[in-house]
């Protein structure tokens, strides 16, 4: 029966030299998206998508909206359903051969400007029930597994502030 030799073999390791992002601010949009759909009642994404669209335009008209609408997922009835629940109001109503002119109301500005903050890191998303639905008692599964992805979210966010203070 032969002996089994074995030899010194020097193990090579390859060094990871992937540079590290200068913007990272969106790896966290799915986690936020989802809880503004959540706490602002939106039908959907492309709701919040087509507000976050608006707010960079001032005053808009239907026909402007719905040159937008063609190239992202829409219902027919989603600028009724907005303009229902008090995120778009009609600025200037129509007058001979002009169209209705639209404005973004002060709850929808208020949402995408929260939202802005969230994605930068300037603020947490809330974990109070009064502040945020997903941690309700009577939540579904969904939204309970949403909670825990929250509070990952903002445990990382403390960790960022405590090694960048400058981020405050």
């Amino acid at each position: 029966m032969k002996r089994k030799i074995y030899r010194n073999v020097k193990k090579t390791y390859r060094r990871y030299q992937g540079a590290v992002p200068e913007y990272d601010f969106l790896k966290n949009w799915t986690l936020i998206k989802k809880w503004a759909i959540v706490n602002y009642e939106l039908k959907s994404g492309a709701e919040l998508e087509l507000l976050l669209y608006l707010y960079s335009e001032k005053l808009f008209t239907r026909t402007e909206i719905m040159k937008r609408m063609n190239f992202m997922s829409w219902d027919a009835k989603m600028m009724k359903r907005l303009e229902e629940r008090d995120f778009i109001c009609v600025w200037r109503k129509r007058r001979r051969g002009e169209a209705n002119v639209y404005d973004l109301t002060h709850k929808a500005k208020k949402m995408i400007n929260s939202i802005y903050k969230k994605l930068l890191g300037l603020e947490p998303i809330p974990e109070s029930t009064r502040r945020n639905k997903v941690f309700l008692a009577t939540a579904p599964y969904s939204h309970k597994t949403l909670a825990i992805a929250i509070k990952d979210h903002n445990e990382d966010l403390k960790e960022k502030r405590k090694q960048y203070p400058f981020l405050e």
